[in-house]
């Protein structure tokens, strides 16, 4: 990890606090009061940004890269439950409480996170207070991830969890997809091995299903056959 510059020294429009949604309505004033403490940190691929029992007391918002939120199963193996891109923030429950985390972020190659100091984002919150709203609304929509990811796991066995995560925002047959993890992180989305998972893409690929082209470029052949497996 290596601490590069203070976000002030970004140009204005490459400020990673306009990329965060929750920040965008803010004047500028009130913007530059945020970000004039805050600082970047670089990560390299597969460095831990934070780990269980950690205590966070800052606000992290990925200013580059993606970084990857996992637990440890029972039997185990890593699961994947939740993977951050651009714009996206992690570390708000410290704002609201002083619990160490129960989960492991990891960068899933070299990232950027811009990190701004708790105490600033709760002096922000009091003077606007819309932005708690904000931040309530990111938490509902965390937990609605989280339910259906539990859905998932408890109702779906392992090929209508690879259609489900596969056919996730795409519109119909001939689309081809770039899968913006590898197989090994893929798997661990699902709940799976990289093993099972390449053996149930490969029956898919012998279906005439799909099409794999690489580790990360599957095209949809059968968009209909695959469809149907999530109510077999």
């Amino acid at each position: 990890m290596n601490c590069c510059h203070h976000c002030l020294e970004c140009p204005h429009d490459k400020m990673c606090i306009n990329n965060v949604p929750i920040f965008r309505n803010l004047s500028e004033t009130d913007k530059r009061k945020i970000v004039e403490k805050a600082f970047h940190r670089t990560y390299m691929k597969g460095e831990i940004i934070f780990s269980p029992d950690d205590m966070i007391s800052n606000l992290l918002v990925v200013n580059k890269g993606r970084i990857k939120i996992t637990k440890i199963s029972t039997d185990g193996r890593e699961q994947v439950m939740r993977i951050l891109t651009v714009g996206d923030f992690l570390g708000e429950l410290s704002l609201f409480s002083e619990e160490q985390v129960n989960s492991t972020a990891i960068a899933m190659e070299n990232s950027e996170i811009c990190v701004i100091k708790g105490q600033d984002i709760k002096n922000t919150i009091i003077a606007n207070p819309e932005i708690a709203i904000k931040f309530l609304e990111a938490f509902a929509e965390r937990i609605q991830e989280t339910e259906e990811m539990v859905e998932k796991m408890g109702i779906y066995d392992i090929e209508q969890r690879i259609v489900k995560t596969l056919l996730y925002d795409v519109p119909s047959k001939n689309t081809e997809i770039h899968l913006p993890f590898s197989k090994a992180d893929f798997a661990s989305i699902i709940g799976t091995t990289r093993e099972t998972l390449s053996r149930k893409l490969a029956k898919f690929q012998k279906n005439g299903w799909i099409k794999l082209k690489g580790q990360r470029h599957i095209t949809i052949l059968n968009y209909d056959a695959l469809e149907d497996l999530l109510y077999k």
